[in-house]
């Protein structure tokens, strides 16, 4: 396979697309670009992390159920993303000052890496990483 781009990225369908994307410009300093309307589709909120995308899709019908249902590992299929930061506890506080929430608490899992794992306010999860 030859590959196109270094980066992945990620589509989030949402009921609250602006509240979203504002959550992941303001809390997680996600770089916005600007929104795409498609007729028939809804607004899609593209948001940039360097070389990846974020695409926020709110649909003209808002979909239905929950996206925390089964937490990390109670279902199968995506389940979060990881976004390396600066300092894992600031980032935190960022986005529960922005309406997340800590889902995991700040752990070592091996000597200089720290880890976290917050809900965006749709419930979506993120981990926060720090060090390798």
């Amino acid at each position: 396979m030859i590959r196109a781009s270094e980066a992945l990225d990620v589509g989030i369908v949402s009921r609250h697309g602006k509240r979203l994307a504002s959550f992941y410009h303001d809390a997680l300093g996600f770089e916005a670009e600007p929104d795409l309307l498609l007729a028939g589709v809804g607004c899609i909120r593209r948001l940039r992390w360097g070389a990846s995308l974020l695409r926020i899709l709110e649909p003209e019908i808002a979909p239905a159920g929950n996206s925390a249902e089964g937490g990390l590992s109670g279902r199968p299929g995506y389940r979060y993303i990881t976004l390396e930061v600066e300092d894992v506890a600031s980032a935190i506080s960022a986005c529960e000052r922005a309406g997340g929430d800590l889902a995991v608490a700040l752990t070592e899992p091996r000597p200089g890496r720290l880890i976290a794992q917050v809900r965006d306010p749709d419930g979506n999860l993120i981990e926060l990483a720090q060090g390798r």
